[in-house]
């Protein structure tokens, strides 16, 4: 097979397009993201194995951010539960469980207790002393350098 003088060009200088990246200074971008230095973050631990006599059920779609934040929640609890994942066209099981089709729901069958909205169940569980050490999961911090960047991101992540 042969090839011509041009053909050869063509391969070398589209070869060309593919080098290495140049290395940048990462000073302009790491000013945005460098940690602030009025609080230190502590390194987090684990805390025990939470296992009730009866498990809380946490009701949650798959597809659903709220049912990941509270999953994520009893994750960081280190608190054992089952999970029943609802299919999107199961109207019955929420709406009997809380009166509308919403997730997650959770509930605690010792205390034949039901609550429904993400946030709320955080704050049960980070509060009641059945769960482990209360307070482990601390508010927003208020970051403006985290919020800049969540910014400077957010088109890359919906993309």
């Amino acid at each position: 097979m042969k090839l011509s003088i041009l053909s050869l060009t063509l391969m070398v200088s589209a070869a060309a397009g593919f080098a290495a990246p140049v290395a940048r200074s990462i000073t302009a971008s790491s000013a945005a993201l460098s940690m602030s230095t009025a609080t230190e973050a502590q390194a987090f631990a684990k805390g025990p194995r939470v296992v009730r006599e009866q498990l809380p059920i946490l009701y949650v779609y798959d597809h659903c951010p709220f049912c990941v934040r509270v999953r994520l929640a009893l994750g960081v609890k280190n608190i054992k539960h089952l999970i029943h994942f609802l299919a999107n066209d199961d109207i019955a099981t929420p709406t009997g469980l809380v009166g509308k089709k919403i997730a997650p729901i959770f509930e605690l069958p010792e205390d034949k207790f039901i609550m429904g909205e993400s946030l709320d169940i955080i704050t049960k569980i980070d509060t009641d002393e059945r769960f482990g050490t209360p307070n482990q999961i601390q508010p927003a911090s208020g970051r403006k350098d985290v919020k800049a960047w969540q910014k400077s991101v957010q088109i890359l992540l919906r993309t």
